[in-house]
């Protein structure tokens, strides 16, 4: 059930950020929400359980996008395996090490997006305009990211609990009915 709770909260997350954010101009400059939720990915659950997870979603947003193709799974891919190593580097246990790691996933974002964009559309955007909206995705990502993380875990935990109970109360059923 750990696989209906990921596509919960993936095609939440696509919704909110294709319809709700582009509609609230405050929120244009926020970074990829499933960004975070990769982040999530990395931090707290197995690579055998996400990195299937993580491919079959960057294909998804690939085919969605605009963007080159295989853009977004090469960086959900590279921030998944680059958290994934700074968590070790840094034991990321402790909730105050979550805004350093959260900010890095964003920036490895944000540096592949700026790569595939100067490779395939040179003299596209200024160095300038390009430079603040890094800026201000990572301090977006400095604030909130952290807060979205903890809540991936803490959803997760609800929806185990959710299911479990379900589960225990269909097996209770049967039982009684046998």
């Amino acid at each position: 059930m750990t696989y209906g709770f990921y596509l919960s909260i993936c095609l939440i997350l696509v919704v909110l950020q294709t319809t709700v954010m582009p509609n609230i101009p405050v929120l244009n400059s926020f970074f990829n929400l499933l960004t975070a939720f990769t982040i999530y990915l990395g931090l707290f659950r197995s690579t055998r359980e996400s990195l299937p997870l993580i491919i079959v979603l960057g294909l998804v947003i690939d085919n969605l996008s605009g963007a080159p193709f295989l853009l977004y799974t090469t960086s959900f891919f590279c921030v998944f395996f680059g958290v994934r190593w700074l968590k070790g580097m840094l034991q990321a246990g402790t909730h105050f090490r979550l805004p350093i790691l959260v900010t890095v996933g964003v920036l490895i974002e944000n540096l592949i997006y700026i790569a595939a964009v100067v490779l395939t559309i040179p003299g596209q955007q200024s160095a300038a305009a390009i430079a603040f909206a890094v800026a201000l995705q990572l301090c977006w990502a400095f604030v909130i990211g952290p807060f979205m993380v903890i809540g991936f875990k803490r959803l997760h935990q609800v929806w185990d609990n959710m299911v479990g109970t379900i589960f225990i109360k269909r097996a209770d059923m049967t039982e009684r009915e046998k």
